[in-house]
C-alpha cells in the first residue's frame, strides 16, 4: 500500500459478485451493424432503426400489423363461398 492510498482512501468501494443486481434479459439489443448497444424501448419508439448507423432491425410480423391497424377500427368482413354459382 502507498502512502497516497494511505492518505487518500477510495471513493470507489469494491462490490461482493453475490451483491450484484441482475439485468433482465431483452434490456438491450445491440446493432449488428455498428455494434451499439440500444436500449429496446428506444428502437422501438425509432420504429425499429437504429440512430447510429441507420440499420433496420427485423420486426415480426404480428408486431407490424399491430403498428399498422387500428385496434379499434377493426371490422369482420362477411364470409363467401368459394363456390361458383353457376
Amino acid at each position: 500500500m502507498s502512502w497516497l492510498e494511505k492518505l487518500l482512501p477510495p471513493k470507489i468501494q469494491p462490490t461482493d459478485p453475490t451483491e450484484r443486481r441482475s439485468v433482465p434479459e431483452g434490456l438491450w439489443i445491440k446493432c449488428p451493424a455498428c455494434e451499439t448497444v440500444l436500449y429496446k424501448t428506444d428502437l422501438e419508439q425509432n420504429a425499429y432503426v437504429c440512430p447510429k448507423c441507420t440499420h433496420h432491425h427485423r420486426v415480426g410480423a404480428r408486431e407490424r400489423l399491430d403498428k399498422f391497424l387500428d385496434p379499434e377500427a377493426a371490422t369482420s368482413w362477411p364470409r363467401r363461398s368459394c363456390r361458383s354459382t353457376r
